[in-house]
């Protein structure tokens, strides 16, 4: 399960509170649950079970910020990790301990409705629990960047990051990016007085480190590097996207493309590759080089982090679409693109 469907199934309750809180404007009107629990002492003790799964039910349904001030949504999807997941940046029991003991949260059925509660007051700020939830997975995403950052600089204190031959990842990287668009390697190697020897070494080198790096973080630094030298047409969406999302912002550039028409691009490849089409003839025939295609899923890939949960249902339909017309285009070819919302 992806994090979007974990939003989504997160967000059942939620959503309902939120829809209500959005239809009628009063965050107190439930405030006076329970004030009847305690009247008919005299029912008979076989009672007491129901009795106490109502208080359980009315602890769910209660509207109930606890500690949480919906002015701090940061705080708020910082606990949500805390008491909803498991993993690197998921919870412990200690750290799910200390949120409860912050925030006054008393147990998780508590927990729930507090949650709720919190999502209906941020989806009635911003509109939509759809664009909370979009607000919730671009700070997971900023928490996830950091950790990259973080690895890199780990993995520069270990030298992984230190030239081979003279030669910085950054310019490998660079001279790759030439290469790629058609460099004469001779002619470059001698402009920047290198030998046969000496790149060879440098590139398995260089190599070598990207296969151990199990951070990723000498990749990284590679990919930036190589779209930062890209002379393609999408390079200064690359370089954009890349800016972005190392301060996990939005981007200032519009999109070359629609969703869909990128997606077409996507199943065409796909497509021909069933077909034993030269891959890179398929992206010439739709006006495409290698770094071409590289820069524009750099970039649309981000755009689509930062709006898939906001526009999950139409970009569902768009999908359907695509998926719909290269089915008929292509009969009888099983496409292995797996896209999902």
């Amino acid at each position: 399960m992806g994090f979007l469907d974990k939003l989504k199934g997160m967000f059942g309750g939620a959503k309902a509170k939120a829809e209500q809180a959005m239809g009628q404007g009063n965050h107190g009107h439930n405030h006076d649950h329970g004030h009847d629990h305690g009247h008919d002492h005299g029912h008979d003790h076989d009672h007491g079970h129901d009795h106490e799964e109502a208080h359980a039910t009315d602890a769910a349904d209660q509207f109930d910020l606890a500690g949480f001030n919906p002015d701090d949504e940061e705080a708020f999807f910082h606990a949500v990790q805390q008491m909803e997941s498991e993993g690197m940046f998921g919870g412990t029991d200690e750290s799910r301990a200390e949120i409860m003991s912050r925030y006054g949260i008393r147990d998780r059925m508590h927990w729930q409705g507090v949650r709720d509660s919190v999502y209906s007051v941020l989806a009635r700020k911003h509109g939509s629990i759809e664009e909370v939830s979009q607000r919730e997975m671009n700070w997971r995403m900023g928490q996830m960047q950091r950790q990259q950052q973080a690895n890199t600089a780990g993995a520069a204190a270990k030298g992984e990051l230190n030239p081979v031959e003279g030669i910085t990842l950054e310019k490998w990287a660079a001279m790759n990016a030439a290469i790629v668009s058609g460099a004469n390697v001779e002619d470059m190697l001698k402009a920047n007085g290198i030998d046969q020897g000496k790149w060879e070494r440098a590139s398995a080198e260089w190599n070598a480190r990207m296969a151990r790096d199990t951070t990723f973080s000498i990749t990284t630094v590679y990919g930036n590097a190589f779209q930062a030298a890209s002379q393609g047409k999408y390079g200064n969406y690359a370089r954009e996207a890349n800016a972005a999302r190392a301060a996990n912002r939005e981007m200032t550039m519009e999109p070359p493309m629609t969703i869909e028409q990128y997606w077409e691009l996507l199943y065409e490849q796909d497509y021909g590759s069933k077909q034993g089409k030269d891959p890179i003839a398929v992206l010439k025939a739709s006006g495409l080089t290698v770094v071409d295609w590289t820069d524009l899923s750099s970039y649309m890939g981000y755009y689509m982090n930062r709006t898939v949960v906001r526009n999950w249902q139409q970009f569902n339909e768009m999908h359907e679409r695509v998926k719909a017309k290269f089915a008929a285009k292509y009969p009888g070819v099983t496409s292995d693109v797996d896209i999902r919302f």
